[in-house]
């Protein structure tokens, strides 16, 4: 008997110390939730996900202040930002190192950008979203807060078919 309580007891610490893997985002999902600062020298306040997604569709643009696709991209989702003003909530997520970082307050203030960017420091955000080494990757967030949209890269050709599958996620309606 003294032999069953110890293998429980052993049992029983091994599984508080063995350490459960945060949830990975995945289309059809519902989204993980976080909290991110803006980098040093961009306006803004602390972003939480949770404050937005459930209430209206996020946008979220994962990009690096090198990449020119990703410039492209976030000038692009400006226009869309202020046209939906209200009803969709982007933000953009900087993925680069401590070194390039000292480049976003310029590329912000050069776009115009007036939606929520911040920072992922430790990358702990994009390693939950699974995010590419190479930007740009997009992910859409509907107003439950589930997954409906991942997207590598970026293309101005793609402007037309974006603008029609944002109105319909503004409109609460399946995208493709």
């Amino acid at each position: 008997m003294k032999t069953l309580a110890r293998t429980l007891m052993f049992a029983a610490a091994l599984s508080l110390s063995v350490r459960v893997p945060t949830a990975q985002a995945a289309v059809g999902a519902r989204a993980p939730t976080f909290a991110l600062r803006p980098p040093t020298g961009v306006r803004g306040n602390l972003f939480r996900l949770a404050d937005h997604a459930g209430r209206r569709p996020v946008v979220m643009l994962f990009w690096e202040t090198t990449c020119a696709p990703c410039l492209q991209e976030m000038a692009f989702y400006e226009q869309m930002y202020r046209r939906y003003a209200g009803r969709l909530m982007v933000v953009a997520v900087a993925m680069d190192n401590g070194q390039n970082i000292g480049n976003a307050p310029n590329r912000v203030r050069t776009l115009g950008l007036t939606f929520p960017v911040v920072w992922d420091e430790n990358s702990a955000v994009k390693n939950q979203f699974q995010v590419p080494a190479s930007p740009p990757f997009s992910v859409w967030i509907d107003r439950t807060g589930t997954i409906v949209r991942e997207r590598q890269g970026y293309s101005v050709s793609e402007n037309q078919v974006i603008e029609q599958q944002l109105a319909r996620l503004v409109a609460n309606q399946p995208v493709r």
